[in-house]
């Protein structure tokens, strides 16, 4: 019997499958099938059959692809419940707490002060061991490790404890709730519950934690907390290598997820709160402001601040009856400091910035704002009076763009040698290098300073100094010096006196002020260049976070500097000795060949203008009644006034500075490019201390240039022009020019200059300046030459043997240089007057050869020198005179440099004037290098004496006098013992070293370098 199924009933009329790439799904439930019919064996009955079952497909919904399509990412049904919440207008509730946590904890300051003092002796756990539970007998020692935790032990549990972890430091002792505690390198997220047993009925929940070594981030129910040793990883990592909190905490976020699969909680602000308080912490407990009965709030300004221990500090390091020794040694109690800005380290003002003070306004080395401000508002801008270079009068400090800057920099007072700062020695400059700001900073800097002699090192010092008393008399009567006690001398640092005018170099020199040894007065520079990473960091913070960093960073600093003064002191005084005898030596030469009147007279010379400057400066030629001026000096006063007759005519400079001081840039410029030059010359490998001269010049030539650049644009926009052009031509793969090749494209560098009307006026006044230089350096020349010829005939005649040439050639070397010098810059001027008026006008200016300035042209008038030299200050000139009519013609021929402006005879004092600055700049180097020894020697004492001191200053400390708990107690006892015993290390290293002789110094000094050469070596070899 044949069944005609459903299935095959549809077959007909169902339409053919088409493939598609649609999915298809089955479910429970949801089949097809066949039913088949058929009767019974005994035909009374049908049976229906199901057959063919099989699961029906269908196309799938979106909602059904898999166990994540029923999930919406960020549903918006929530959206209008947001909207009522806004609408209905109600502000959320605050907490100060967790809206300004720092205000909440400022109030508690001594209470954390007190508990990190009490977790540095023995706590709560001191009778008995935490492990064994065996009680401690009267002399057992007890011991703590801080990785396992801050628990007390006993030696036997110690030592079983620590079999696996070798590298453990032990020290001999003197309801569930969710907390996120950061222990580097990790965050956790971890369930806590406060201990209720009997010792924690005397301590509440901040105090359980703060002795478990975690720090709370708030003061109200702390959800998060810090250990020590993270922040003290913290604090080493910012100080040391300027690591900020952003990019520590993504460490540790890293770290703890590497893969971001987790939520990792975000406390950036918060621990950037907690190291902010605790490195603050750190320094009030350094600075043992812990241990004064009238508590924290009683710090004096400055008082946290660290103080060098190799300067003078009376009643600390000076011995009893200082003030009454000789006066040739009062310049060892000297203190001399240096004085500078960082344009640098600026910070902005925040639109989203809130109410954030200092922790501690004034405590260290940022001035106390209050005073500072008050200062400010009250002074009175005061007009700069520039006297001395162009670039002074260009600074244009009071304009610099300060426009959305809270601060435009800071300005400091540091000790010059050692290059510590000093406390209240920092401050907020908030439009430029104002005197109002800077002369705040350095009263506040000296401010109780009783010293008999006290030294500044300004950059613009011949500036600065001029109405210094003036301005103090306005400032409070507690920052003024009392001058009548305290003599003040100043001085420029070496490298930027290189920027000024000979005559202020010569007056503001250091190289000549005596009792400062070979001080260069640039420490500030070399302390800059340890801050100016800090300054990307503190850039955008608010004002109290900034001051905050800065202070730390600057403890570390301070720090440093006088732990290195242990290995830095014995290398600078091995440095002193050897070039104290090279500089006595020479000296003894050259001055033996003097007449003993002349010698007096000259010294005289020299005393009286230390006493007064204002008298006659033996260190320079004489420019009195009877020596002709400096031309080129003569001709920029006679073009500056034919500017002020051009501006009463209505015939204004286009420019707040005048053209002729653009022009005299220009040629100081090129001065500077000279001086690097010779530096170079003859040197394919550059010593250290050459290579960071040479550093020095181009760097402050190219902040030069800029500004020059700028004064171009006004006065000369084709030569603009021109530079563009070169830079446009200039092959793309070569590096930069260096400072000594830079073209300055003054006028008579330019092409067709003779023909050009826009540079008509400014060509000729180029043209008188240049004719002054070949006046001048002609002059200079001369007298280089006469004190060369002075010392080659004494050698060739009293010298024998290589060790008497030695010494003679170090000051043959340096007035070797000063001709090459002067060669140079004629050679230049006079290549520039031949482009600016052509060959007619340099007729009297003869081109210079290398024989001209060769003393071997007068070899036939070696007889006549030998006279003259011999006879330069006898009281009988005319014998000197007769002598050299004498002479032949032939003998009487001579380069023409030496007749140039006039014969011989004009030039007798000329010669006179040459020999005596050379003799007083080299009895000046000698006395230098003699005051250097003698410094390095007496701070050398004064560490030890300062250290002495400090270690006797904390052992008073041991005497708790403040009424605090017992625990608290011990740990200031311990602080202040542990304190005293490193400081008596550290004094009995010192001393164990330096007392070693020099030979023995110098063999250390050479063994330490080479195991640090070879440990660069080592380095390199594994990159």
């Amino acid at each position: 019997m044949s069944f005609l199924t459903h299935s095959q009933a549809r077959a007909a009329n169902r339409p053919q499958r088409v493939n598609s790439y649609v999915d298809y799904e089955v479910k429970a439930g949801d089949t097809t099938e066949d039913m088949d019919f058929f009767s019974s064996q005994d035909g009374r009955r049908g049976v229906r059959k199901s057959v063919n079952v099989s699961p029906r497909k269908r196309k799938l919904l979106p909602s059904e692809l898999d166990d994540l399509a029923n999930w919406t990412p960020m549903p918006d049904n929530d959206a209008a419940a947001g909207e009522e919440t806004a609408e209905t207008g109600e502000k959320r509730r605050r907490y100060e707490s967790s809206d300004d946590p720092m205000k909440s904890w400022r109030p508690m300051l001594q209470f954390f002060l007190d508990e990190l003092l009490r977790r540095e002796g023995l706590g709560d756990q001191a009778e008995s061991c935490s492990c064994c539970q065996k009680t401690f007998t009267a002399g057992c020692r007890r011991f703590r490790c801080r990785q396992c935790g801050i628990f007390i032990q006993c030696k036997e549990c110690l030592l079983e404890r620590h079999q696996l972890t070798p590298l453990h430091t032990p020290q001999v002792t003197p309801s569930v709730r969710t907390m996120i505690v950061l222990d580097f390198p990790h965050i956790h997220d971890i369930n806590y519950r406060y201990c209720a047993c009997d010792l924690s009925d005397r301590a509440n929940n901040l105090e359980q934690l703060l002795r478990n070594d975690w720090y709370p981030a708030t003061t109200v129910d702390p959800a998060t907390c810090a250990t020590f040793a993270t922040l003290e990883i913290f604090r080493l990592t910012t100080v040391v290598g300027g690591l900020n909190v952003h990019d520590f905490v993504r460490t540790m976020e890293k770290s703890t997820d590497p893969w971001g699969v987790e939520t990792v909680p975000d406390r950036y602000k918060a621990f950037g709160r907690m190291s902010r308080q605790f490195a603050f912490l750190g320094r009030l407990k350094r600075a043992g402001r812990a241990h004064d009965a009238q508590g924290v709030g009683a710090t004096a300004r400055g008082e946290c601040a660290v103080l060098c221990w190799a300067c003078p500090q009376e009643g600390m390091n000076l011995p009893d009856g200082w003030r009454d020794v000789e006066p040739q040694f009062q310049f060892l109690f000297m203190l001399i400091l240096a004085i500078d800005a960082n344009f640098r380290m600026r910070n902005r003002l925040r639109a989203n910035a809130h109410d954030d003070p200092p922790l501690a306004s004034g405590w260290g080395y940022m001035q106390e704002e209050k005073g500072y401000k008050a200062h400010l508002r009250n002074a009175v801008p005061e007009k700069d009076i520039s006297t001395c270079v162009a670039f002074a009068a260009l600074s244009q400090k009071d304009t610099r763009l300060t426009t959305g800057l809270r601060s435009s920099g800071v300005g400091a007072v540091v000790c010059a040698r050692h290059e510590l700062i000093r406390p209240q020695g920092m401050g907020d400059l908030q439009k430029g290098e104002r005197y109002m700001n800077m002369d705040y900073i350095v009263l506040a800097a000296v401010w109780g300073v009783t010293l008999l002699y006290l030294a500044f090192c300004y950059d613009i010092v011949c500036q600065w100094k001029i109405r210094f008393k003036q301005r103090m008399a306005a400032m409070p009567a507690h920052m003024q010096l009392d001058l009548d006690k305290t003599t003040v001398v100043f001085g420029l640092p070496v490298w930027h006196a290189m920027a000024h005018e000979r005559k202020c170099q010569v007056q503001n020199s250091l190289t000549y002020q005596e009792g400062v040894g070979r001080t260069d007065g640039e420490g500030t520079e070399r302390v800059w260049s340890d801050f100016n990473e800090l300054a990307t960091a503190t850039k955008e913070m608010n004002f109290g976070a900034r001051e905050d960093a800065i202070e730390d960073k600057v403890d570390f600093h301070n720090t440093e500097k006088n732990l290195k003064q242990g290995s830095t002191l014995p290398r600078k005084l091995i440095i002193a000795i050897e070039e104290r005898d090279r500089q006595v030596a020479s000296f003894e030469e050259v001055d033996r060949t003097l007449n003993p009147e002349l010698r007096q007279e000259w010294q005289a010379m020299i005393d009286d203008w230390n006493a007064d400057r204002a008298k006659p400066n033996p260190y320079e030629l004489d420019e009195g009644k009877n020596r002709k001026p400096s031309l080129e000096s003569s001709i920029r006063l006679e073009l500056a006034k034919e500017e002020l007759d051009e501006a009463a005519n209505g015939k204004a400079t286009l420019h707040g500075s005048s053209l002729t001081s653009f022009l005299v840039m220009g040629l100081q410029l090129e001065n500077s490019q000279d001086k690097i030059r010779n530096e170079l010359k003859g040197r394919s490998v550059l010593a250290g201390e050459q290579s960071q001269r040479v550093a020095e010049l181009r760097r402050g030539f190219f902040v030069k240039l800029r500004k020059f650049r700028a004064l171009q644009a006004v006065y000369a926009p084709t030569a603009i022009e021109e530079v563009k052009e070169e830079d446009e031509n200039r092959d793309a793969d070569l590096p930069p020019h260096e400072a000594e090749a830079v073209k300055l494209f003054l006028p008579s560098g330019m092409q067709g200059v003779t023909h050009r009307a826009d540079l008509e006026g400014l060509a000729e006044k180029e043209a008188r300046l240049r004719e002054g230089q070949l006046h001048d350096n002609i002059r200079r020349l001369r007298s280089r030459l006469h004190a060369k010829r002075h010392l080659l005939q004494y050698r060739n005649d009293h010298l024998v043997g290589q060790r008497g040439g030695t010494r003679a050639a170090v000051l043959m070397e340096q007035i070797t240089e000063n001709i090459q010098l002067a060669v140079g810059r004629y050679r230049r001027a006079r290549k520039a007057l031949l482009a600016l008026r052509g060959e007619a006008a340099c007729e009297a200016w003869k081109p210079l050869e290398d024989a001209d300035i060769r003393l071997d042209q007068e070899r036939e008038a070696d007889a006549l020198a030998r006279e003259r030299l011999g006879g330069v200050g006898s009281s009988s000139r005319k014998s000197t005179r007769g002598i050299m009519t004498a002479i032949s013609s032939k003998q009487k021929k001579m380069s023409w440099i030496w007749t140039q402006g006039g014969g011989p005879d004009a030039d007798e004092q000329e010669l006179v004037d040459a020999v005596r600055v050379e003799w007083a700049a080299a009895k000046a180097r000698k006395e230098r290098w003699t005051e250097e020894v003698e410094l390095l020697r007496e701070e050398m004492r004064r560490v030890l004496r300062f250290l002495k001191w400090r270690a006797l200053w904390w052992e008073d400390r041991r005497t708790v006098t403040q009424a605090v708990m017992p625990e608290v107690k011990d740990g200031l006892q311990a602080f202040a013992a542990q304190q005293a015993a490193i400081l008596r290390q550290i004094a009995r290293k010192f001393k164990s070293s330096w007392g070693a002789s020099i030979s023995i110094a110098v063999r250390t000094a050479l063994a330490e370098d080479l195991e640090r050469l070879a440990g660069d070596t080592a380095l390199f070899a594994t990159m």
